[in-house]
């Protein structure tokens, strides 16, 4: 994976898939940076893009969408301790009702 970048002084060019970003920063104008950027991390390359871009605002909805998709995911492999437990003696008479039917 390429390494961070300190800042983006120009937009880059050409396409960038959502599959391809492993993840991405805001970076926002200030005395180092001269410009408003998303840095997107790709599988190959580092890009610059511009924050007003219709596209890249398209990417992000679609990166944003992809993460929550994958918390909601994973948050069901999380344990939850709230849940209620069976006790053995009803786990025996579960055993019961499923030999009977």
């Amino acid at each position: 994976m390429q390494r961070d970048v300190q800042c983006c002084m120009l937009y880059s060019q050409g396409k960038v898939r959502t599959k391809d970003v492993l993840r991405f920063e805001v970076q926002t104008e200030g005395p180092d940076c001269s410009i408003q950027a998303i840095i997107l991390y790709t599988k190959k390359a580092v890009k610059c893009a511009d924050p007003r871009d219709r596209k890249v605002k398209r990417l992000l909805r679609k990166l944003l969408e992809r993460q929550r998709l994958k918390n909601y995911r994973t948050m069901w492999l999380l344990p939850h301790d709230n849940l209620p437990v069976m006790s053995e003696d009803k786990k025996d008479s579960w055993a019961v009702l499923n030999v009977q039917e």
